[in-house]
């Protein structure tokens, strides 16, 4: 009950914010402008090019939406987002989910995987929402609100012990014998409470967005999160077969950073860190996998992606020496080869984490995008 208090509280403390935008050009950032150069075809494609089928995720739509956004690059945002909207959707996100893999396949350009992937899903409708605000564009507010009855209808049910849940696509995830597999890390705090605040005439988006906090408060394990949980009879477990949190639980530890301080339960999400903040410091890297069940880390340091996603947490919790010596330097110019080398995963990760550390971006009390030097303006 205090949580859904809290929520009301800060929902209502952010309808002024959420009613300004701003207009002004931004400044250049570098940065993604080399991961642009490195990933992003010209007819706005983002491109993995460590797989031998070249193929692109919704994942990485969805993240290049964003970083264009916050680079205030119109040209960039529209062209990633009419091919996802072509490619993915078969025309039309308000009608289709983005199916989840694209890629050269028997000598063919086609959807490889059709079924959704609803972390992508989720950032894909946020920043449509939120270039609406920042650009003054009601069309974009309209595509995210039906990307996001997409979403409902289709990738969310109630899990017992958590109680509306975003399941982490449409097919695959909820089994006959009534267990359901999660991923903590396909609900950032800030992205679910502003869906919430933004359509609160469907009640469904405040319930999923205080499942969301409860996915994240009980799945840590000594300060480290899994990359998939069971639950089954309001009794959480790891899959047998996946008891390790890595290459997707590393962004939990991101989204809790960035999180706006008057979250109702970012405190305690923060608390429930100390544990890897000091293992952190013990070992001055991040491992590249962890167990939260035994406690057991990996000895080898994980890619610098999963160093600089650290970064933020770490500042936040004022460790600021480590925080600075995991922050990405040499990652913040522009060079396309640099980038490329990094790799696409590790340069989505990097780029979160840059951008929000040379304060380019801030997400605010209710979750909306604050992108540097916007000075507030009202749409229309």
């Amino acid at each position: 009950m205090r949580l859904q208090t809290a929520l009301r509280a800060t929902v209502a403390s952010s309808v002024l914010l959420l009613a300004t935008a701003s207009c002004d050009a931004a400044p250049k950032w570098p940065a993604w402008e080399g991961f642009k150069q490195a990933f992003v075809s010209a007819d706005g494609r983002v491109i993995d090019h460590s797989q031998d089928d070249l193929r692109t995720v919704s994942e990485g739509q969805a993240y290049a939406l964003f970083f264009a956004l916050v680079a205030q690059d119109r040209a960039s945002f529209d062209r990633i987002l009419s091919w996802t909207e072509n490619n993915l959707s078969d025309g039309d996100l308000g009608k289709k989910l983005p199916a989840w893999i694209w890629g050269k396949q028997n000598g063919n350009w086609v959807v490889i995987d059709s079924n959704s992937a609803s972390d992508a899903d989720l950032w894909i409708a946020y920043t449509l929402l939120e270039a609406s605000r920042v650009w003054c564009q009601p069309a974009y507010a309209s595509k995210a609100q039906q990307l996001g009855q997409l979403i409902v209808t289709q990738e969310m049910m109630e899990v017992q012990g958590l109680g509306m849940s975003v399941l982490p696509g449409k097919v695959g995830f909820a089994q006959k014998d009534g267990s359901v597999k999660l991923n903590p890390s396909y609900v950032p705090p800030f992205l679910m409470a502003r869906l919430a605040q933004a359509w609160p005439q469907d009640k469904v988006w405040a319930h999923a967005y205080l499942g969301s906090q409860r996915l994240l408060l009980d799945t840590v394990r000594q300060g480290q999160y899994p990359d998939w949980v069971v639950y089954n009879g309001g009794i959480h477990s790891l899959p047998a077969d996946e008891k390790r949190g890595d290459y997707d639980a590393i962004r939990t530890y991101l989204w809790i950073g960035m999180t706006h301080s008057s979250d109702p339960v970012q405190s305690t999400l923060l608390n429930l860190q100390t544990p890897m903040v000091q293992l952190l410091e013990s070992r001055q890297n991040m491992p590249e996998w962890t167990q939260p069940e035994t406690g057991e880390v990996s000895p080898n340091a994980g890619p610098e992606g999963f160093q600089v996603v650290m970064a933020p947490l770490l500042a936040r919790l004022g460790r600021t020496g480590l925080s600075q010596k995991l922050n990405g330097e040499g990652l913040r110019e522009g060079n396309a080869e640099t980038w490329r080398n990094h790799g696409y995963y590790n340069s989505a990760l990097t780029l979160f984490a840059v951008g929000y550390m040379d304060n380019k971006y801030r997400f605010g009390p209710a979750g909306q995008l604050m992108p540097k030097g916007k000075e507030a303006k009202r749409c229309g």
